[in-house]
């Protein structure tokens, strides 16, 4: 029990012996019985009401105990009728107002408790109300990001200048871009797989049906993958040779991604063509450039400081010359001309020749060359300097600085010319498509090991990408024997790795 409960018990016990006390004391005073039991009556009804139930019982049980006082002091007088009137009132009254007053009292609690319970239950839907708004607001905010993704992502596919269209997990299209829409309508898109199958007429390089298993939209929900297929246009009904690579997605749907063959076909004659003109323009101007910076070298009166400027120059131009060699040389060599003579020279020579053009590029890095039989082969020896060239000059760009670059010739199993950077290597990914076309780390033009594919094509031999870390190792190898006066050709599918 509290304190505040002790003090109601307390001061109903108080309030109640007091009335009996008041009442006892007016009853003989007045003669009548009246006031006694109104008194008391009404003290402990006024302390039900205020107090509670239990402060009205410790009134009541006070004021009992203060009559049975009075009754034994009185000796017994006043027993009649009124006083057993009292006495009945009192007894039956006063128990019957503490009855009404611990209901209502225990009305009062209820009333209390349901008002509690309302003001919780508000305040709980207050607190619903605004955790939903909370999360209403956190899905608009995640979905104005989605879509903010989702708009980035589309700019960036329509940024794409290939055919790109996106699969659901059912194979439904869900994206294309501009490309996929310009080249293929939607019919790569739009329709059902089946319905697309009869019109596209999925076939393989070769013309032979692709099963269903292997029908691009199908087969990239399950792998990675790249192939070349013909397919059918249906706006056309001409058949469009494509490389063709799909990309699977992490909720069941697919990405693929679309090249037109016959149109990078094209786009290689046209740059074999510029190449050409390009080398063709520019040979005779910088030819003469090289002939007058050589002739004012000679000049006995000029001043160490021009001479050396003369030099730089001269330095300039041979690479610049350098340059163009290497864009008519794939011109040829995509053009399918490139021609090869087989004529006995020394190895050692080409390898000097490369690195003397190495040196006029301005690179110092020390070049260390072992032979091992005799260094004379038959061949194409201007092919085989510029191959040995374009090795050298990857070599130095990409070693690491102050670190060799090694070259060793070993012609007692068969000709080769192995060169051997210092680090730090080849990735997987591009050791499969170094020896194609444009395929550059970032620097100079990347045509260098696609025209070193090409001279040793030429020649009837071959370059390999012997090791690929941490030191990236190629081997030049040519045939045994080759006839003198021997010509090859080099076509246009011999340039491809």
């Amino acid at each position: 029990m509290t304190l505040s409960a002790v003090l109601r018990v307390g001061l109903g016990a108080l309030a109640g012996g007091l009335a009996a006390v008041a009442a006892a004391w007016l009853a003989p005073t007045t003669g009548q019985a009246a006031p006694f039991v109104v008194l008391v009556v009404v003290a402990v009804a006024m302390i039900g009401l205020w107090l509670g139930a239990i402060p009205a019982i410790a009134a009541y049980a006070v004021a009992a105990v203060a009559i049975l006082i009075d009754t034994i002091s009185s000796g017994g007088r006043s027993v009649d009728s009124p006083y057993i009137v009292r006495l009945a009132a009192f007894a039956i009254g006063t128990p019957l107002v503490i009855m009404l007053a611990a209901r209502a009292e225990s009305r009062d609690r209820d009333s209390r408790r349901a008002i509690d319970a309302s003001a919780s239950v508000r305040q709980l839907a207050f607190d619903e109300r605004q955790g939903a708004d909370a999360t209403r607001r956190d899905l608009h905010a995640a979905l104005e990001l989605v879509e903010q993704e989702r708009s980035r992502l589309q700019e960036v596919a329509e940024a794409i200048p290939e055919p790109l269209i996106a699969y659901d997990a059912d194979g439904r299209g869900s994206f294309a871009n501009r490309a996929a829409l310009r080249i293929f309508g939607r019919s790569f898109y739009d329709r059902p797989i089946d319905e697309w199958a009869r019109s596209a007429e999925p076939r393989d390089e070769l013309g032979e049906p692709l099963p269903r298993e292997a029908w691009p939209q199908l087969r990239a929900r399950r792998e990675a993958f790249r192939l070349r297929l013909l397919v059918r246009l249906p706006m056309t009904a001409r058949d469009l040779l494509v490389d063709v690579e799909g990309t699977p997605l992490p909720d069941g749907g697919s990405v693929l991604l679309l090249r037109d063959v016959g149109k990078e076909v094209d786009e290689r004659r046209r740059l074999s063509r510029f190449a050409s003109f390009v080398a063709h323009e520019l040979r005779n101007p910088l030819a003469v450039a090289k002939a007058r910076i050589e002739l004012a070298n000679r000049d006995a009166s000029r001043s160490h400081r021009a001479t050396s400027h003369g030099a730089r120059a001269l330095e300039s131009v041979d690479a610049a010359i350098g340059i163009l060699e290497r864009l008519e040389l794939f011109s040829r060599a995509e053009a399918g001309r490139l021609d090869a003579e087989a004529e006995p020279f020394d190895l050692r020579a080409a390898i000097d020749s490369g690195i003397e053009r190495l040196r006029a590029r301005g690179s110092d890095r020390e070049v260390r060359v072992t032979v091992n039989g005799d260094p004379t082969i038959s061949g194409d020896q201007p092919l085989t300097e510029q191959a040995i060239t374009n090795l050298l000059i990857n070599a130095d760009r990409y070693s690491e600085a102050e670190m060799p670059i090694e070259v060793q010739i070993d012609t007692r199993d068969g000709p080769i010319v192995r060169v051997r950077d210092a680090g730090p290597g080849i990735s997987d990914e591009l050791a499969e498509v170094i020896f194609r076309d444009r395929v550059s780390s970032a620097r100079g033009l990347g045509l260098g090991l696609f025209l070193v594919n090409a001279a040793m094509q030429a020649q009837g031999g071959s370059v390999q990408l012997e090791e690929r870390r941490p030191r990236a190792a190629f081997v030049l190898r040519w045939p045994s024997a080759i006839a003198s006066g021997d010509r090859r050709e080099i076509g246009q599918t011999g340039t491809q790795s």
